[in-house]
């Protein structure tokens, strides 16, 4: 099955976020957008909304609050600046730890921490 790719990353490998669309969803891409090394948007394609995914790569809990702050501004304003009517997904490696009663209900496990702070924040926002 042959497939469509699309990556954020630089030349380097050690970020980026990626989408692999398979041979019949990628004859429905209307386009990507690689924001930077862990941000990424794919438009799609779709009835009766076309449907937008941002694919994200959270810094680490140990990253520092300056990265952090950086990271969620950027997906702020990324966020932002999509389609009103598309369906939007965000979707990702969030690095974040959620406990019971944030989001996502019931399905949570551990002790919340700094990333699952900013992940509920951004989450109750939007």
């Amino acid at each position: 099955m042959k497939a469509t790719r699309s990556y954020s990353g630089g030349s380097e490998y050690k970020y980026g976020v990626a989408m692999i669309l398979d041979r019949h969803l990628s004859k429905s891409l209307l386009g990507y957008n690689p924001i930077n090394e862990r941000i990424m948007t794919v438009r799609i394609a779709a009835s009766p909304y076309n449907l937008t995914i941002v694919q994200v790569y959270a810094p680490t809990n140990a990253a520092t609050d300056s990265a952090k702050d950086a990271f969620y501004e950027q997906l702020e304003q990324v966020t932002s600046q999509l389609p009103e009517r598309d369906i939007v997904i965000i979707s990702g490696d969030w690095n974040a730890k959620l406990s019971l009663g944030n989001p996502i209900g019931k399905f949570a496990m551990g002790t919340v921490n700094d990333n699952g702070k900013r992940l509920r924040n951004f989450s109750l926002a939007n």
